[in-house]
């Protein structure tokens, strides 16, 4: 066999396996959307069904706001939902303070309490904004092609969503044995996408298995939090 006829036949040889190779990617492409597809599923039937489960229920959260390594709000809170189908907070503890400060330092904390004030208001946005998740929303990143999927170490599912909200990304963890949500973690911003904070969010099961949100912590580190 001449040196030509051996290139030749290794050309075709190369192309044959990049071939069999991109058969192969785009065998596992449809499957793996397919799953997608069907954890998204169980996430919006989850979610619809602890809604639903919880209009019984009296439940307990507890949110948690740290801004540059300081914790500047931190609460505990009844909640339940009203008549109107929106969930009613009631406050049953709050961070402690100090009834011997003078009347300059009190001034001072007043004024900081005020610049926080609309600080958190925002926060709580945000946190309103993905806490629980909108069905639409993982319906909308899901047919933009930017959700994809993994196991953890525990093997509970995780779902990667990308611009939930332009220019952010959360991170759904989903046990496939109960069907609930365990975990929500995201990367988003406020006002500005310089504005940034994390977002992690842990649930909790009622003994018939109702879920529910049971820690909430949000950390902001960027430069215009106050």
């Amino acid at each position: 066999m001449t040196s030509s006829l051996r290139q030749i036949l290794g050309v075709f040889t190369a192309l044959a396996l990049a071939g069999g190779l991109a058969l192969a990617q785009g065998d596992a492409s449809p499957d793996k959307k397919e799953l997608l597809q069907q954890k998204v599923a169980a996430i919006k039937e989850s979610i619809a069904q602890n809604q639903a489960s919880l209009r019984q229920y009296t439940w307990t959260a507890h949110t948690e706001i740290n801004v540059k390594g300081e914790v500047k709000n931190e609460k505990n809170e009844s909640c339940k939902y009203g008549p109107d189908g929106k969930v009613v907070k009631t406050l049953t503890t709050a961070p402690p303070q100090d009834k011997q400060m003078g009347r300059a330092k009190k001034r001072i904390v007043e004024n900081k309490v005020g610049e926080m004030k609309e600080y958190m208001e925002r926060a709580g946005a945000l946190i309103q904004h993905y806490v629980p998740p909108s069905p639409e929303n993982l319906t909308t990143a899901l047919k933009a092609g930017n959700a994809d999927l993994s196991r953890n170490e525990a093997q509970a599912v995780q779902l990667q969503f990308k611009d939930y909200k332009p220019g952010d990304a959360m991170t759904l963890e989903f046990d496939p044995a109960t069907k609930k949500l365990r975990k929500l973690n995201v990367n988003s911003f406020l006002d500005e996408e310089k504005d940034k904070v994390t977002l992690d969010v842990e649930f909790q099961s009622l003994p018939d298995g109702t879920n529910h949100i049971a820690d909430t912590l949000l950390r902001a580190d960027a430069n215009k939090s106050p």
